[in-house]
């Protein structure tokens, strides 16, 4: 059977012109993709005239106040984004981000593009533990909103039909978000018990930790072995165990 494309969501941040919302709505339609959302407003400039036979995906598409209202409610979040640099890496090229999503085929995934004008702010984009990046020419690396989403979804769909050619493909039954953000608190919090952190902290462990288990996308046994694993530590440390609530 296909895979179920309607748990991806595809999240615009505050675009501009309405041109390239109507046009992420035709090639959503285009790959089968039919869950829009739109953080902000939708924009009224030149109407929608590029959704072609995809109006219905404008007319339900949702609107939110902000991106953490947006993604509330998926498991993973994966941000693209042109930007490059030491506290901005790139953790997956569009067919490894296709490889990514179709590895968790139970949860709902956010693919998140910024602004026309500039992109995601800092505090959006670290709300986004993934990013992935499209090789351009370095001089001229910005591609158009539309163009950006036509190529993030022809990698999934695509990696989607190679996938049901494949006989007998299974992938482990990776945890959902809520139990993500839960092993992911434990291990902050035994790793704050024990004195692990110091005043003068240089790296970011909140998006360590956050990547570091996307990442990794843990079953539900590797999620206890963490559990086991930290709360031995705690003990080690502290002399008491560390109760997971």
């Amino acid at each position: 059977m296909p895979a179920d494309l309607s748990r991806i969501s595809v999240i615009l941040v505050e675009p501009i012109y309405a041109g390239n919302v109507g046009a992420v709505a035709r090639i959503m339609n285009n790959f089968c993709f039919t869950d829009l959302r739109i953080v902000g407003s939708v924009p009224q400039k030149n109407d929608f005239y590029l959704a072609m036979h995809s109006e219905h995906i404008l007319d339900e598409a949702k609107i939110f106040p902000t991106l953490a209202d947006a993604i509330a409610d998926l498991d993973r979040v994966i941000a693209f984004s042109r930007r490059l640099g030491k506290t901005k890496p790139v953790d997956h090229s569009p067919m490894q981000m296709a490889a990514y999503v179709h590895s968790l085929p139970e949860l709902k995934i956010g693919l998140v593009f910024g602004r026309e004008t500039f992109g995601l702010t800092d505090i959006e984009a670290d709300l986004c533990p993934l990013r992935c990046h499209f090789s351009a020419n370095k001089d001229f690396p910005s591609i158009n909103l539309a163009q950006a989403t036509a190529l993030a979804l022809y990698e999934v769909q695509s990696f989607s039909q190679r996938q049901t050619e494949l006989d007998g493909t299974r992938f482990p039954a990776a945890v959902n978000g809520e139990e993500l953000t839960k092993i992911y608190r434990y291990i902050k919090e035994v790793l704050a018990g024990i004195g692990y952190f110091t005043n003068y902290e240089t790296t970011n462990w909140d998006a360590f930790l956050q990547k570091m288990l996307a990442q990794l996308n843990p079953n539900q046994e590797m999620v206890y072995r963490l559990r086991q694993m930290f709360n031995r530590i705690h003990v080690l440390v502290t002399g008491k165990g560390k109760g997971y609530d």
